[in-house]
């Protein structure tokens, strides 16, 4: 297989989906580390435009992608302060 077909291949559209499971798990990790949702979703949002942006070859088309997983991770981080703000709330009292 030539370097030029590997993203043209099945295993180059996989990995848009484990990017997706990266962010995922990285909306969970980050917010632990920095304890600020805007963070990681800035830091989100600058690493899935660089991953597409060099995936694609600058095609502006496909930003939604990167919509996409910063929504995503948007998601994973808000639940984790949820579940984070309730597990402090209730050993206090």
């Amino acid at each position: 297989m030539d370097n030029d077909d590997f993203f043209s291949s099945t295993y180059g559209s996989d990995l848009i989906y484990i990017a997706f499971v990266i962010f995922l798990i990285w909306g969970i990790v980050g917010y632990i580390i920095f304890k600020r949702v805007y963070i990681v979703l800035m830091s989100t949002f600058a690493a899935s435009t660089i991953f597409i942006f060099a995936y694609t070859g600058f095609d502006m088309s496909n930003m939604y992608w990167v919509i996409a997983m910063t929504f995503l991770c948007m998601c994973t981080s808000v639940i984790t302060k949820i579940i984070h703000y309730m597990i402090r709330r209730y050993k206090k009292g």
